[in-house]
């Protein structure tokens, strides 16, 4: 068996991941908890890096997923699949090769979706416009079940800005709209 370290599961905080993974070596499975002080630190990238994730050596994932389901763990369901369970099609699905174009798309898209939300929105507004001025000028090609997503991102990205705008010259006397 090899001792690639596997994600066995998720977690939303690191007080959870923490618990899980004091539960595993109790059992004396060595366990590792990764992007625990990015989530901490940076809570509102959390959804980006993946949330925090519990990694056990594969030498060891049986018996990791069998303790940390007996305590009410929620195991990633992806992990501790059988080849009876996988299904082909599913497969294909994860390991399609994503363009470039789209991959920059989906990018500028998730910038935008959470400047809407993060502080300083402005920024990552203009980061995201900056990457579709980047697709426009290399030329990429997007695909074409991605061009709803690339008017919306400008979208986003335009109402944003306008929105500072507003904001600012309503808050600035002598600045006009």
């Amino acid at each position: 068996m090899s001792n690639q370290l596997v994600t066995i599961a998720t977690f939303p905080n690191s007080l959870e991941a923490s618990l899980a993974k004091q539960t595993l070596e109790a059992e004396n499975i060595p366990a590792f908890v990764m992007d625990d002080e990015t989530v901490t630190t940076a809570w509102h990238l959390s959804i980006a890096v993946g949330w925090i994730k519990l990694k056990v050596p594969q030498s060891h994932l049986e018996e990791a997923i069998d303790i940390l389901t007996a305590y009410n763990f929620e195991v990633n369901p992806v992990v501790h699949q059988t080849g009876a369970d996988i299904n082909p099609a599913e497969i294909e699905s994860e390991n399609e090769i994503i363009p470039k174009g789209d991959r920059i798309l989906n990018q500028a898209f998730k910038v935008a979706v959470i400047g809407l939300f993060g502080f300083p929105f402005f920024l990552l507004q203009l980061y995201s416009l900056s990457l579709l001025v980047y697709l426009l000028f290399t030329g990429l090609p997007i695909s074409a079940k991605n061009k709803w997503k690339l008017g919306l991102t400008l979208i986003l990205n335009i109402l944003a800005i306008y929105f500072l705008w507003v904001l600012i010259s309503a808050l600035i006397p002598g600045i006009s709209r």
